[in-house]
């Protein structure tokens, strides 16, 4: 198995916030295993769905880990009881606890994945592509998340990432 590189991860971990946001569970499953063979572990992945509770909901975030659940049954049976134990914890919380196997700027890039899913949330995403910026992510990484999620997850989604960091830089 390969180590995955940041770049990929940050592109990854927004692609499966995306889909993990819009319930697209089937193209989620496609991503997730995709991440696992590049490298994403199973805490990264738990850490992952842990953050994201209060941005898409308990039920997104446990239909999401039963998604990884089942690729753990299928390929990675030894990792199914991580999962497992995510999966109730996120059922007893309801809160966001993440074990924070994650870096800040995979966090930044999960939230960017997130909130680029709902044309409700186009100020917090300008925001929050600023605050990106601002803890030293370039606009060339931003531009390779961006582009990951027309190829991984919408390109609905990343035409609203990309017109807010446009506006974004335009203003700067």
């Amino acid at each position: 198995m390969l180590k995955v590189n940041n770049h990929t991860k940050y592109s990854l971990v927004a692609a499966i916030a995306a889909l993990a946001a819009m319930g697209e569970l089937y193209r989620l499953r496609s991503v997730l295993i995709e991440g696992l063979d590049k490298g994403l572990t199973i805490d990264e992945l738990n850490s992952t769905f842990s953050y994201m509770v209060s941005y898409i909901g308990q039920p997104r975030v446990l239909n999401s880990l039963n998604v990884l659940k089942q690729i753990c049954l299928q390929k990675l049976p030894n990792s199914c009881k991580l999962v497992e134990q995510q999966i109730k914890q996120t059922k007893i919380t309801h809160l966001n606890t993440v074990n924070n196997n994650l870096s800040p700027q995979c966090l930044l890039v999960i939230k960017l994945g997130a909130l680029a899913v709902d044309d409700n949330f186009t100020s917090q995403l300008q925001e929050h592509l600023a605050v990106c910026l601002d803890s030293q992510f370039e606009v060339a990484h931003i531009n390779t998340v961006i582009n990951s999620l027309a190829i991984k997850a919408d390109i609905d989604v990343a035409m609203r990432a990309n017109v807010s960091f446009a506006k974004l830089l335009a203003h700067a």
